[in-house]
């Protein structure tokens, strides 16, 4: 019946809970989507990665790290909510909303590892590093899912590494 056919009140019956312990503890049902235990994870590595390694290679040593075995043990319920996040207007909407935050997150990391110049340095580096993050996401869902994700985001950050220079 796809996303909008299927109310709150149905995925709380599905799982066994009454709908408030579905609207405490998501909020909305694009969260219940959306959620995800991956970006704190992310940020993580990064500032552990950010020790030792410039900013690109940083983000892409914590993606492949921090991502590396949910994606190899979660594949297919990954590329099923990507998909139905690509063809979800609501989806994409609140998908949007979570990229902005996690480009808000990541310019702190970056500034706390001291990698950046100031505010502005840390905004411009992590919207390039989102959006690549995005970029390899979707070459990897253009192309069915059949390449590993992670080479979807080396080619992506290897773009950024040659707009260096």
């Amino acid at each position: 019946r796809g996303f909008d056919g299927v109310s709150i009140e149905e995925i709380a019956q599905a799982a066994e809970v009454g709908p408030a312990t579905v609207y405490r503890n998501f909020g909305t049902k694009e969260r219940l989507v959306l959620w995800d235990e991956y970006d704190p994870m992310l940020l993580e590595a990064v500032g552990e990665e950010l020790q030792a390694h410039p900013v690109i290679a940083a983000m892409e040593r914590a993606l492949k790290r921090s991502l590396g075995s949910v994606y190899r043990e979660d594949r297919e319920r990954i590329l099923r909510r990507a998909r139905l996040m690509r063809k979800t207007p609501a989806l994409e909407q609140a998908s949007e909303a979570d990229q902005r935050l996690l480009r808000q997150a990541l310019a702190g990391v970056l500034r706390t590892s001291r990698r950046v110049r100031d505010e502005l340095d840390s905004r411009v580096v992590a919207g390039a590093l989102v959006a690549a993050l995005t970029a390899g996401v979707d070459r990897w869902l253009d192309g069915g899912g059949r390449e590993p994700l992670a080479r979807s985001f080396s080619r992506a950050f290897a773009c950024l590494r040659r707009l260096g220079g």
